[in-house]
Order: structure tokens, then C-alpha cells, then sequence
């Protein structure tokens, strides 16, 4: 399923999603045939629209991820998550533009979407064989394309494995990092509540990371993730809860906020490493 060419079949090339029953072992494709929720679609179409002029010929692909293709995205609550594959790296006009282009479809559609992220990767970057765990999975399992040729079809399926869940959570150590430096300096609630929120998420998913190989499913939905890694640690429930006081920005003191991300992230961390040490 694309976006055209001809503006005039752009609409109905849109599609939602349903969650399609596994296969055997191997885990649950989008459905790439139904419509989307019809409140998302004008934000999708217009930023394909806006990507291809911006782009050009250095576009290959555009796929959305996250909510709205599972079909559970709430109005003005959801995130409108973009993957956009390039031939080539963008020049840097380019990268400034598309930061202009992120901050234009986020206030013009403030009513829909509480935000938006866009993802940029090359082409040989997505064919890289030692990627084919993150990538791989990301475009089979979890994104439906928009406009360009469809990557997904590149890939088999894949099973809930460790290395999926490592590919997947490949940077929590870079983006805790980030996050406690950002909270340390932070002068404003907008900032640490901001902040707080992203690398909540962030470790509540990477949490869910560690059990994915025998829970054997994947999950989008947060509150999934954190059942099912209470179950395997128990003893971590009152530092999930925790995660979920930052996640629903509720205002808590830096030091408070400092502790649970230096006690639970730097755990998270080493159990990720005591795990693949075991597994391999």
C-alpha cells in the first residue's frame, strides 16, 4: 500500500490497521489493508505531501508507527511517529528544513496529535545485515508504509527473540545518560517534566525488553509492557509505578526524579548485560 503520485487517489491509499493473528511462533504483522482511524489520516497525508517536496528524489520511503497503526490512537492524546527512509543522508539545509516541517505539523494539528516525531534513515543503513533485527522487525512488525517502495516485504517474520528485544533497545545507556544531564540542568518544570516523560517510557520499554524472549509477544501499549515485566520481577513494581508518576508528567522534586533513573535505569542497564551474557 503507497500514496501515489496522482493527488487525486492520495486519500483512499491510506490504510488502518487490525492486528492479524501470529502465524506458528512468529509474531503479529499490522494489517496493511483497512483504513485508518479517518481523524489521522489529513495530519498523514499532508506530512507524505510535505516530505516529498522537501525531499525529492532523495525520498525512498515514509511509514508511520506507534498507535495509529494498531488502531488504538486517541484524539489530541497520540503521538504521530513517522519513519522517513532517504537515499542519501540529508544536507544539512535539509535536516533545518525538516525541523521547520516537524514544528509546522505539530501546531497545525495540535487538535489531533499531542506530538510528532520523525526518524531519518538511509537506505544502506536499513540493508545492513547487522541491522536486520531492529529494522528488520520494525518495518515487518510494527510500521505500515505510507508512501514509497515497501520495505516490509523485504523481510520475513520474525519470532520474540533476545535479539530482537537488544535491537530494539539499542541506546537506553545513551538516553538515560542524556536524560539525567538534561534533568540536572533543567530550569523549568516544562523541561524536566518533558524530559522525565521521554525517558520513562523509554525504561518501561526497555523494562518489557528483558522479557520479551519468554513472554513471546510484543507490545506497544505501556501499561502490557510493565504487567509483564512485573510478573518476571516483582521485587521492580514500586519503580514502575514510579516510571508512571514521570510518564503522566505529575510534578516531582529533580532529587526524587534523579534517584529512581540512577537506582532503576542503572539496573536496567546491568540486567541487560547479565542477560546477554547468559544468552549470548
Amino acid at each position: 500500500m503507497q500514496m501515489t503520485n496522482n493527488s487525486a487517489r492520495t486519500q483512499t491509499c491510506v490504510k488502518v490497521v487490525t492486528q492479524l493473528q501470529p502465524r506458528n511462533s512468529y509474531l503479529p504483522e499490522p494489517d496493511r489493508r483497512a483504513p485508518f482511524q479517518s481523524e489521522f489520516i489529513p495530519v498523514m497525508i499532508k506530512a507524505v505531501k510535505q516530505l516529498r517536496g522537501l525531499l525529492g528524489k532523495r525520498l525512498h520511503s515514509v511509514y508511520v508507527s506507534g498507535d495509529i497503526v494498531w488502531r488504538r490512537a486517541v484524539v489530541n492524546e497520540s503521538v504521530l511517529s513517522l519513519t522517513v527512509v532517504c537515499q542519501h543522508a540529508l544536507t544539512l539545509d535539509q535536516s533545518n528544513a525538516l525541523n521547520t516541517l516537524l514544528w509546522r505539523l505539530k501546531t497545525s494539528h495540535s487538535k489531533v496529535i499531542s506530538d510528532c516525531h520523525i526518524d531519518i534513515v538511509t537506505v544502506s543503513h536499513v540493508r545492513d545485515l547487522s541491522q536486520i533485527f531492529h529494522w528488520g522487525f520494525f518495518f515487518k512488525h510494527r510500521a505500515i508504509c505510507l508512501y514509497g517502495q515497501d520495505l516490509s516485504v523485504s523481510f520475513g517474520l520474525f519470532e520474540a527473540s533476545w535479539e530482537v528485544a537488544k535491537a530494539m533497545n539499542p541506546d537506553i545507556s545513551d538516553k538515560l545518560a542524556r536524560a539525567k544531564q538534561k534533568i540536572t540542568a533543567a530550569t523549568t518544570w516544562n523541561t524536566q517534566l518533558n524530559t522525565a516523560q521521554a525517558i520513562a517510557d523509554t525504561l518501561i520499554r526497555g523494562a518489557f525488553g528483558l522479557v520479551l524472549h519468554k513472554e513471546a509477544y510484543w507490545s506497544e501499549s505501556l501499561n502490557e509492557c510493565a504487567d509483564a515485566f512485573i510478573k518476571h520481577y516483582p521485587d521492580k513494581k514500586m519503580a514502575i509505578e514510579r516510571l508512571f508518576i514521570l510518564l503522566e508528567r505529575k510534578p516531582v522534586k529533580k532529587r526524587a526524579v534523579m534517584t529512581l533513573l540512577n537506582d532503576f535505569g542503572d539496573w536496567l542497564i546491568k540486567e541487560y548485560a547479565r542477560i546477554d551474557f547468559k544468552i549470548g
